[in-house]
């Protein structure tokens, strides 16, 4: 998970009743104020697994979800945009469905949100397209790992790509230039306030 630095709440969140149902807040203009700011926020990438965020495949996430603290709805440090993780695979529609989900589910112990700092301390992205946790805290990286999905096929297969494709690039030499336009490509916004894909995995590549 790349960190996410936060911006303002949205001055229309904050307006809104704390007892409100979040079904009747879905399709004002209000939610889709919200649904932007999270998308500049995060240059366009899921707060979680890091996939670019399409039109039509994200969703507002709760990340402490709001069965366990609706007092939390319209909290905007509670939210974050997700993508759709597939046919429930991985992220947001994934970590709290039971059905999908049946091996972990919401521990505020061990749960870290993507704008806490320690998150880029917590996985190594190897080449193989998997994650794995680093010796910072083991346990909490293990844990966000299986509750998110973060190494479901659909994403390791993703990465994998995404990872030879980068190494084939460099090639073996790592050339300076090269490396020094690959950084400005895949580690910083486009003019658009874009960022590429799997950023976390991009860097280790090429900052290692």
């Amino acid at each position: 998970m790349r960190t996410i630095q936060r911006g303002p709440t949205p001055q229309c969140l904050a307006m809104q009743p704390a007892d409100q149902d979040w079904g009747g807040f879905m399709g004002t203009p209000c939610h889709a104020s919200v649904h932007d700011s999270l998308r500049q926020e995060q240059h366009e990438l899921c707060c979680y697994c890091e996939i670019e965020i399409r039109v039509n495949d994200a969703h507002i996430e709760h990340m402490e979800p709001r069965s366990q603290n609706q007092s939390r709805n319209y909290d905007y440090t509670n939210l974050a945009l997700s993508c759709n993780g597939g046919t429930v695979e991985h992220c947001g529609h994934y970590k709290d469905n039971r059905k999908h989900n049946t091996g972990h589910t919401w521990d505020c112990t061990r749960f870290v949100p993507p704008d806490d700092p320690i998150t880029v301390s917590l996985f190594f992205y190897p080449s193989d397209g998997y994650i794995t946790p680093t010796e910072e805290d083991p346990d909490t990286a293990d844990y966000l790992i299986g509750y998110l999905g973060l190494n479901c096929a659909r994403l390791t297969h993703r990465r994998l790509e995404h990872a030879r494709a980068l190494i084939d690039t460099v090639g073996d030499q790592s050339e300076p230039d090269l490396v020094a336009w690959l950084r400005q490509e895949y580690l910083h916004a486009d003019g658009d306030g874009r960022l590429k894909q799997f950023y976390s995995l991009s860097k280790q590549i090429l900052e290692p």
